[in-house]
């Protein structure tokens, strides 16, 4: 499996973390969903890799993911940004998978503006 984060994808998620720690972990968030089949994506920061996490190959470094999501991802994904909507978008060639990736930290607090110093 791999991730392509696109150029403007890039910047917008290096606006966002700013001086942020952690790693990426593209996270499938079933918080308040009836099953393990209705969640959706996020990009969160986490501190650690667990036992339960692989490491996806990416044009920025190794992404983390709970095995047990892999099924539901094609293996070759896109992570693009598009300015219009101000929005991260996790998708693959036949696909979208989610057109608002938000990005969360471990405590679920959504990043959504770039951090100012």
């Amino acid at each position: 499996m791999h991730i392509t984060f696109t150029d403007s994808a890039k910047n917008r998620l290096a606006a966002l973390r700013s001086n942020l720690e952690g790693r990426l972990h593209l996270y499938y968030d079933t918080e308040g969903c009836s099953c393990e089949n209705s969640g959706i994506f996020t990009l969160r920061l986490v501190e650690e890799k667990t036992a339960e996490d692989n490491e996806i190959e990416s044009n920025i470094g190794p992404v983390l993911i709970k095995r047990w999501t892999e099924i539901f991802l094609e293996e070759a994904l896109i992570i693009d940004y598009d300015d219009a909507q101000k929005t991260l978008i996790l998708k693959s060639d036949g696909q979208y998978y989610n057109r608002n990736l938000l990005l969360v930290t471990d405590k679920d607090e959504v990043i959504s503006c770039p951090v100012t110093l």
